[in-house]
């Protein structure tokens, strides 16, 4: 992200969110987060660490997605700013850091910090002391990688740039730091580079770059002092047709907080603010990166799926060839039983052939270990096996003819497709008939709607938005957790008792519950079963994967590993119940 342009977008929101207070805390997808504000006009802020390129800023709440189930990290943050209002944002001046300090209904501090630098962008949550309470993604690097309960590491600036901001009457003085051998010109290209890389790849064309390198540099930062941004999106085509026609041709999107001399691009578009050539942006790349991507996994998918039913016709087509020695073994057969004295002699049964010239014999497979008869009606087993097989692989073959047929056809359309809307019919189409599975993060979607509307499973949610499911007779706990629940969904079940099987959805595959759901999945468990009304009772939980029934035992019978323990009063947790 350009750190110019972050600037703009920090002060327009700092501006705007200010003293708010936060409402709700939402996952929109892996590192992607919405902040929900208590505002009139319902500020939702985005957070996002996904590709292409980090994102922040505010979203129209028509234009806000679907929440999914959280995360460890935003089931962390929502619990631990849950009614905090926001102290302030601020940005390090030469930094993409973005800094949101916040205070607490009790009255504690909090601080959270967006490091959008992009591969290693990274969010962190931090106490009063500027420890880290939680992150959204762990870090390669042994100097900043992020550990729960310490103090937090903060990016090196680049050489030279330390302890440096955007502030004009400083530009001299950084200037002087940076340039060698006196090349001002050359300091100023690469300061100015640092802050905004379309701006310093333009500024060699700039008018007095070369006469007043450190004027024009000066010039620049005052007009973002003064917050007279001119941002402009520059691109191969107008971006109303990208985000309907994203081709994977055309040059990226580039965004200026201020208009170039030299123009990277034919389409210049002029926005508004800083936050709105963001949004604009993002929702550029973000409909390309999309469209590249249902494009290379639809025909990455509809290859592979090709291949394999040709290597099925070509396997049916063997099976057919071989069906057709049906009358050979019936043959076979027949002149076994019609030799009185037929013997097996090694591998062979040599018989007259009876259908033949006169003296001519015919040598028949056959099992040393069987009997001339049993050799017989094995070649009668064959044949039968051989007859019926005919109807079932014409018919077979047919389908997956039929089915070849269907994926040239998707192939030949897609071809041809170049809206976005159209790529993602064309995906869903081919989900439906089960050709293309769906995409990471998605895989559970069928599996939670199934469970939304199975009569035989309750649902519960929780307030940090965690699903929670619960079976209600012995063959509704089998389907509950063999049938809907994933691997890494969390199991739970009252210890020593019949009762429920209770399922937390896991989506984001956290090694661990927050422990206030878990509690209210412990509570909702005992409640479902024989502890209810006994006063505590111990509850073992566990990842249905360590989940597993032995062979014929009764329905809802299991045995678990790997477990643990909670003790609790059965009950209903304060929770939204979504349904009875």
């Amino acid at each position: 992200m350009d750190n110019l342009i972050l600037e703009g977008v920090v002060r327009i929101l700092d501006r705007s969110l200010r003293g708010c207070s936060l409402l709700r805390w939402d996952r929109l997808g892996e590192t992607d987060y919405l902040l929900r504000f208590a505002t009139a006009a319902g500020d939702n802020l985005r957070v996002s660490l996904a590709p292409p390129q980090p994102a922040f800023f505010r979203l129209p709440h028509r234009d806000t997605p679907k929440p999914l189930a959280p995360d460890f990290f935003s089931g962390v943050a929502a619990q631990e700013l849950k009614g905090a209002m926001l102290v302030g944002i601020s940005h390090r001046g030469c930094d993409r850091v973005v800094e949101m300090d916040w205070e607490t209904p009790s009255g504690d501090r909090r601080r959270l910090i967006a490091e959008l630098i992009g591969k290693s962008a990274n969010l962190l949550l931090l106490d009063s002391r500027d420890r880290v309470v939680a992150f959204a993604r762990k870090m390669a690097s042994a100097f900043r990688a992020p550990e729960e309960g310490q103090a937090y590491q903060p990016p090196v600036p680049r050489p030279g740039l330390e302890g440096a901001t955007l502030d004009p009457d400083q530009v001299q003085a950084v200037l002087a730091g940076l340039a060698s051998d006196a090349d001002i010109f050359e300091a100023a290209h690469g300061f100015l580079r640092s802050l905004s890389p379309v701006l310093g790849a333009d500024f060699p064309h700039r008018p007095r770059s070369r006469q007043d390198p450190v004027g024009e540099v000066r010039a620049i930062l005052s007009a973002v002092q003064s917050n007279a941004f001119e941002a402009v999106l520059y691109s191969a085509r107008p971006p109303a047709e990208m985000l309907l026609r994203p081709g994977a041709g055309d040059r990226p999107v580039i965004l200026s907080p201020f208009p170039l001399v030299r123009p990277p691009g034919p389409v210049a578009t002029p926005c508004t603010d800083c936050e709105t050539a963001s949004r604009l942006a993002t929702a550029v790349l973000v409909a390309r990166h999309r469209a590249q991507s249902l494009l290379e996994r639809i025909s990455g998918c509809l290859h592979k799926e090709l291949a394999r039913r040709e290597h099925l016709l070509e396997k049916l087509a063997r099976e057919q060839e071989e069906s057709r020695r049906a009358e050979t073994h019936q043959r076979f057969a027949d002149l076994i039983l019609a030799t009185p004295g037929a013997r097996v002699q090694g591998g062979t049964i040599v018989v007259p052939d009876l259908y033949g010239a006169e003296g001519a014999e015919v040598v028949v497979p056959a099992d040393p270990a069987l009997t001339p008869r049993q050799n017989a009606e094995k070649h009668y087993a064959k044949a039968r096996k051989l007859r019926r097989g005919v109807e079932k692989i014409a018919k077979r073959t047919r389908e997956v003819e039929a089915q070849r047929g269907a994926i040239l056809e998707w192939r030949s359309r897609l071809q041809n497709l170049d809206h976005l809307a159209d790529l993602e019919a064309l995906e869903a189409e081919l989900q439906k008939a089960r050709v293309l599975p769906a995409a990471h993060g998605e895989s559970r979607r069928g599996h939670e709607k199934e469970a939304e509307s199975d009569p035989g499973v309750r649902k519960f949610r929780t307030e940090d938005g965690f699903l929670i499911l619960v079976g209600r007779t012995a063959r509704d706990n089998d389907r509950l957790t063999f049938h809907v629940a994933s691997p890494h969904d969390f199991w739970f079940h009252a210890v020593d008792r019949s009762g429920a099987h209770v399922v937390v959805r896991n989506p984001g595959r956290l090694g661990e519950l927050p422990r206030e759901v878990a509690l209210s999945a412990a509570r909702i468990a005992a409640h479902f079963s024989r502890a209810r009304g006994k006063g505590k009772a111990e509850v073992h939980y566990t990842l249905r994967k360590y989940v597993r029934k032995p062979s014929g035992s009764a329905p809802g019978l299991v045995t678990i590993r790997n477990h643990k323990t909670l003790e609790v009063q059965p009950g209903i947790p304060g929770g939204e119940k979504e349904g009875d």
